[in-house]
């Protein structure tokens, strides 16, 4: 044998052990390049193999009613090469079938089946890759109205902050909603002995201890909440710094996956920017939960709880401002609300923000806010109790869009409000207040300019659309009730076309009057 070919051959040997060494260090020792046939034939199936799985050093989350871990994937990776590296205990090996090394192609619509074995046993599962974060709840009793003890999780890979783990008190929220099978949840983040509340970095927007799951169930598009909040924030930040942060996750309670989620901040009075109670002056936060809120009763001398009518003060919880509270909130607001008062600029400016006011008005009509308006699903707040005016924040939108409330919630889940409909389900139009109608018509063309324009809302629609498409939404879809995240997308997309048109003749008309 010559010298040119001994080097050849030492050359492709030093190449052959320089890749080896390479898969090594990167994909471990676990890995296994045998045959899955060879594997089952030696050794016997055995379910309870592994307890958990970890992959490149983070959690997969597990669900026992599919066999299938769930691990988050940024979408950086979407359609590209990534090596996928499960941790396991000592003596244990596995192997991704089909493949001969452990680089996938990043997919979000598969499912990757993988066997996990040692000497003597050996087990078959499946990974199920995602782009949105995933929430995990331990807790050994069953989650009702009260609260509950539980361990928290939260991981999501494209984010900075991708990983949290907590104490948390979770229980059932909603009203209406907390009889749907699929549950909406309140959250507070605890210390190790669930003794102090714990504030918390989750994701890139919110620092806190407490937040909200909401599972957008009787929305078959998953959005329109969503939607409101985004709209809203836009609409407001001319006059306010409050936004509202939000994002889908995928969220399992003791192994069972649950759907698609979207996790929000609370209204509360960080949130809103209030100060803390000091001396005998409060900033103030109420909550208003029905239709109702004032009756004809002006003598509060014997209000002495944190309750009146449809109306709850969230902030203060120190019971001895509730009775100048009530007394000095309702006396602003009790001409705006009673039936027999009519609506003037005067009352609406000796009681709110007017800025805010006007927003709102337009806001709520033009989203047609059919369980809001004014009155319900509002947090009312005053900087404080001497405050010339109070602001309002609108929550809970769900029904909007073209979507509307049914007391039977076995009955289609919802209305659909046809998207050529001209009804307008909230207050704009002002009888007794021509002044307000001059500051709406002005308000909405510049807000017509940048923000309720076509292109606003299918930029939003069609980054909702590409998160929701990757698979979430079906998984979703198959546990709850069937529903073409694409379709519904696309008849909310409708509406907003239809309603811009609508409403710019309903606006020319008011302003022809």
């Amino acid at each position: 044998m010559n010298n040119r070919k001994i080097k050849k051959i030492t050359f492709i040997t030093l190449v052959t052990f320089f890749i080896l060494l390479i898969i090594y260090s990167i994909f471990g020792s676990s890995m296994s390049f045998s045959s899955v046939e060879n594997i089952k034939k030696s050794r016997i199936l055995k379910e309870d193999l592994i307890s958990s799985l970890k992959i490149n050093n983070r959690e997969a989350f597990y669900d026992k009613n599919s066999n299938t871990y769930f691990y988050t994937v940024s979408d950086r990776y979407e359609n590209k090469k990534y090596a996928l590296n499960l941790q396991l205990e000592k003596g244990y090996k596995y192997k991704i079938i089909d493949k001969i090394i452990n680089v996938i192609n990043v997919n979000y619509d598969d499912y990757i089946d993988i066997i996990i074995y040692n000497d003597k046993y050996y087990y078959n599962t499946k990974i199920k890759l995602t782009n949105v974060p995933i929430i995990k709840i331990t807790t050994n009793d069953e989650i009702s109205r009260e609260d509950t003890k539980s361990e928290f999780t939260y991981i999501n890979s494209n984010s900075k902050n991708n990983k949290v783990y907590s104490n948390a008190m979770i229980h059932i929220r909603g009203a209406s909603s907390a009889s749907f099978d699929k549950k909406s949840y309140k959250l507070e983040m605890y210390d190790n002995k669930f003794m102090d509340e714990k504030a918390t970095i989750i994701s890139d927007f919110y620092y806190g201890s407490d937040f909200i799951l909401d599972a957008v169930y009787r929305d078959p598009s998953k959005i329109r909440n969503l939607l409101s909040i985004q709209l809203w924030n836009d609409i407001s930040s001319d006059f306010t710094n409050v936004r509202v942060y939000s994002e889908f996750v995928e969220l399992f309670i003791n192994n069972e996956y649950r759907g698609l989620y979207i996790l929000t901040e609370p209204i509360n009075r960080k949130k809103l920017g209030l100060d803390k109670s000091k001396n005998d002056n409060t900033s103030v936060l109420i909550k208003s939960n029905d239709w109702k809120i004032v009756d004809n009763n002006k003598n509060f001398e014997n209000i002495s709880d944190a309750n009146y009518m449809g109306l709850e003060i969230k902030y203060p919880n120190d019971s001895k401002y509730f009775q100048v509270i009530w007394q000095k909130f309702i006396d602003k607001i009790y001409d705006y609300y009673s039936p027999d008062t009519e609506v003037t600029y005067s009352v609406i400016n000796n009681a709110f923000n007017l800025n805010n006011y006007i927003d709102l008005i337009i806001f709520n009509a033009f989203i047609n806010n059919s369980d809001g308006n004014m009155v319900k699903n509002n947090y009312f707040y005053m900087e404080d109790l001497d405050s010339n005016e109070i602001f309002i924040q609108p929550w809970d939108m769900e029904y909007s869009f073209g979507l509307e409330y049914l007391d039977d919630i076995n009955k289609n889940l919802i209305k659909k409000v046809p998207s050529d409909s001209n009804e307008i389900l909230t207050t704009f139009k002002h009888p007794h207040a021509e002044n307000i109608n001059e500051l709406l018509i002005d308000r909405y063309w510049s807000l017509r300019k940048n923000i309720i324009t076509e292109k606003y809302f299918d930029d939003i629609l069609d980054n909702y659309l590409h998160e929701l498409n990757k698979g979430v939404a079906k998984r979703d879809s198959k546990i709850w009730y069937e529903y073409d995240i694409e379709k519904e997308i696309e008849e909310v997309r409708i509406w907003i076309h239809k309603r811009i048109k609508y409403f710019d003749e309903y606006v020319s008309d008011l302003e022809d009057e």
